[in-house]
């Protein structure tokens, strides 16, 4: 017989979202649930926890535990962990909800929280404030923190966004209803698909958050806007494939591919890539009525690091996300995951292209995905640039000619 776990939810958010007012309906309406709640701030003092305590009403306030002078998702990890599981140990709760500070970014809390023994990760709540959205990005005034630049403000709110299996968007009624639309048109592009709850000063109800069974980690990181058009762009040519002439050696705006394994999970040694499709048209960043748009770029040839390097100081403001694989060619065997949130941009090992593989290793690998080998690229295997790109009235023609002048 399987040991009962207990469910615990992640509440993540920017500074002044609303989380904590949030915190306070869920205690003051438990409807049953015996709810503990972890804090974190970035701070001696955990301001949080006294007014969730006040705000709530809180009579035992052993049941709120303060986290404070680091974040839980690098240098308290260890703490956040141990702490939950002292609280499920005791017996006297049936929910603990976390509470992350506003800066940090919710996946390595996930990934710390699915450690937990005898507990279960059943949801992480993205909190977004309507207004700060609107000024962030449809062209408002910025509101930026004198501590933090505009770029890591738009990096958090877009992982925060992406990364969540409920979104609770705040503040409704601080902005226009065309002001709203907008917001929800950057929402669906960033995490189409994602559960929205709208409201403001933070009423919701309790059983679209605690008890709703609904994260899953796969299932949360595939579902991101990037992730998901890339798996279109590879459905697409897969129901195209027999109609397309293979092309080695062009680079032609426009042309997409088919990819085996669109998701860039470090833990993968290799990556199961297949080569370009010539289309006959330029597919993509079709606009939505906000100018919201979407689309791929892709390339067989590498990337040069300094020209890329150069490129990235100027990167262009209104690319709200851009995320993808991608190849240098000072560093041929290697693949790297590409990622920008605003014109926060970096990069990241992602494990060893399989045309790099030693012969043995890479005929098994073929061998067993026979898919690969079809598409399979004579002069670089498995190598290439797929980035997915999001934005607000963005020139796809400049942007593409642009990354295009940092290929090797």
């Amino acid at each position: 017989m399987a040991k009962k776990t207990t469910p615990m939810a992640l509440l993540c958010g920017y500074l002044g979202a609303g989380k904590t007012t949030l915190l306070n309906q869920i205690l003051t309406n438990q409807k049953g649930y015996k709810v503990a709640v972890i804090v974190n701030d970035i701070g001696e003092v955990n301001v949080d926890a006294k007014l969730i305590a006040d705000g709530a009403k809180v009579t035992d306030t052993s049941s709120i535990v303060p986290l404070t002078n680091g974040c839980i998702c690098c240098t308290l990890k260890t703490d956040l962990v141990s702490n939950i599981e002292n609280l499920i140990k005791s017996g006297k709760y049936d929910y603990i909800l976390i509470e992350a500070s506003g800066v940090c970014e919710p996946m390595p809390i996930a990934q710390s929280l699915m450690q937990v023994s005898n507990g279960n990760l059943d949801n992480v709540i993205g909190v977004v404030d309507a207004k700060r959205l609107v000024d962030e990005f449809a062209g408002g005034d910025s509101l930026l923190k004198k501590d933090m630049d505009e770029e890591n403000i738009e990096s958090l709110l877009v992982q925060q966004i992406e990364f969540c299996s409920t979104l609770v968007i705040n503040k409704k009624d601080l902005v226009t209803e065309d002001e709203f639309k907008k917001v929800r048109a950057v929402i669906n592009a960033i995490h189409p698909g994602v559960k929205v709850i709208e409201t403001d000063h933070g009423k919701a109800d309790i059983a679209d958050m605690l008890a709703t069974g609904s994260f899953d980690f796969e299932t949360v990181y595939a579902s991101a806007g990037w992730c998901q058009k890339l798996e279109e762009e590879e459905d697409d040519d897969d129901d195209d494939h027999d109609e397309h002439d293979h092309d080695h050696d062009e680079h032609e705006h426009g042309h997409h591919h088919d990819d085996d394994d669109a998701d860039d999970h470090d833990e993968h040694g290799h990556h199961h890539h297949h080569h370009e499709h010539k289309h006959d048209g330029d597919s993509g960043a079709d606009e939505d009525e906000y100018g919201i748009a979407t689309f791929v770029y892709y390339r067989r040839k590498p990337f040069n690091r300094q020209k890329l390097d150069s490129f990235a100081d100027k990167w262009p403001r209104n690319i709200i996300r851009c995320k993808g694989l991608m190849w240098f060619d000072d560093e041929p065997d290697m693949a790297w995951v590409f990622e920008t949130s605003g014109r926060q941009i970096q990069a990241g090992y992602s494990g060893q292209w399989i045309a790099a593989c030693p012969p043995a290793e890479q005929k098994k690998i073929l061998a067993e995905n026979p898919r690969i080998k079809d598409e399979w690229d004579e002069k670089v295997g498995d190598r290439m640039i797929k980035l997915c790109v999001i934005g607000q009235n963005m020139d796809k023609k400049a942007i593409t000619e642009a990354l295009d002048g940092c290929l090797a």
